[in-house]
């Protein structure tokens, strides 16, 4: 959507790469259906036993359903007919829906697993994660697919640091506002991922995020390719890592939390690959067929 209301050189780059992954957001609905059908054991809010005034309202299992559905049933839609074409005025509109619709998404399936945490920032940390994680698979599709120009690269590591310094930005913009307030009841959040493996999990994190940010300012580091995948892959990883300390942490069986997360991560990795691949033979076939009718 960014692609189709921002002209320049970067639509040409961005674009085909991010077609692919708008694809994926159909196989979204599927990985949704388990949580829509396990609530009862997910959510600590079910009941609605200890829930008062808004939160009341707002925290129901039909609520939640609801705008899982529309969420979902919105994005599907927008991107299928994006990928026929470039459609300004639903580019506009659909950055609208999704920014608006994703702060519902964030609180709903990652912020209520803990009803006492409150964060007015959440949504837009949790867009940054997509951001970045959607770009790096961007990255990745389009140096894989073949070796990218010199002005390619520079574009793509150019952005790359970009997105890495908005999630840093949007990720300590949380933890300095609730340490700045004096705030204990919601620095518990905080407290309980950096306590035990937790806090070597948060080493690691930072480490997949700051050191691919620092090595990009130089730009013989930036523009090489090679240094691009490999930070992409590292990116990627530091995802799978990230979403996990969000959720993990507020979950009763948390042996049993990880096994079925990494599942499911490699379930999304394998259809990733999957449509990936089917869109790198897919080009190939069409530069073979333009190269044969010339």
């Amino acid at each position: 959507m960014l692609a189709d209301v921002i002209p320049g050189f970067w639509r040409t780059v961005i674009r085909p790469p991010a077609s692919l992954l708008a694809g994926l957001i159909p196989v979204l609905a599927l990985f949704v259906l388990p949580v829509l059908l396990g609530m009862k054991t997910i959510f600590p809010w079910y009941s609605g036993e200890g829930l008062s005034g808004f939160q009341a309202d707002y925290l129901t299992p039909l609520g939640l359903a609801a705008r899982l559905v529309v969420f979902v049933g919105g994005g599907v839609w927008i991107a299928f007919h994006l990928s026929r074409g470039q459609h300004r005025a639903l580019a506009i509109g659909g950055l609208v829906f999704f920014v608006l619709l994703d702060g519902f998404f964030a609180t709903d399936l990652v912020l209520s697993l803990d009803p006492k945490f409150h964060s007015s920032g959440f949504g837009l940390y949790f867009l940054a994660i997509q951001t970045l994680t959607a770009f790096a698979a961007i990255v990745l599709i389009r140096c894989l697919r073949s070796s990218p120009a010199a002005s390619e690269r520079s574009l793509l590591g150019s952005l790359f640091l970009t997105f890495l310094l908005c999630w840093a930005y949007f990720d300590f913009m949380q933890y300095f506002i609730l340490w700045s307030g004096n705030l204990p009841a919601r620095a518990a959040w905080f407290a309980r991922r950096s306590e035990g493996a937790w806090y070597w999990l948060v080493l690691i994190l930072l480490t997949l995020r700051l050191v691919p940010a620092l090595l990009l300012l130089f730009p013989p580091v930036r523009q090489n390719g090679r240094w691009l995948i490999f930070f992409a892959g590292l990116t990627l990883a530091g995802t799978f890592l990230e979403i996990g300390w969000l959720v993990l942490p507020e979950l009763d069986r948390p042996a049993w939390a990880w096994s079925s997360y990494a599942a499911a991560s490699a379930g999304m990795a394998l259809v990733a690959f999957g449509i990936g691949s089917a869109g790198r033979e897919t080009a190939r076939r069409q530069e073979r067929d333009a190269h044969e009718s010339t």
